[in-house]
């Protein structure tokens, strides 16, 4: 019985896999580490959070042309240092789809 839940969560993971559903991050501490590293500007954080937004909606745009796999890797790597961004999130699809363009995928 105790291999019970972890087979049922195995079973509902695989059910909808992550790069389905588009990440949420939340993206407030990115913004806070990255203006405390730049600059003493307060109006610093409000542009982060503002280009964090714009880069969210452009990839909520496209979400479902990237393939799966580029999803779940920029996905992952968007949030690898525990500072989830969107903006990296974005350029890694970005970069992903060029490169495939490139190698005339």
């Amino acid at each position: 019985m105790m291999f019970a839940v972890p087979a049922l969560l195995m079973e509902l993971a695989l059910a909808t896999p992550v790069s389905d559903t588009m990440p949420v991050f939340d993206v407030h501490g990115s913004c806070r580490a990255a203006t405390q590293q730049m600059t003493l500007d307060a109006g610093r954080q409000k542009l982060c959070l503002e280009d964090e937004g714009s880069a969210r909606a452009e990839v909520e745009k496209k979400w479902s042309s990237y393939p799966a796999g580029d999803r779940t890797r920029c996905a992952a790597e968007a949030q690898l240092d525990g500072l989830p961004s969107y903006v990296d999130l974005l350029e890694c699809l970005t970069l992903a789809r060029e490169a495939k363009a490139e190698d005339g995928q």
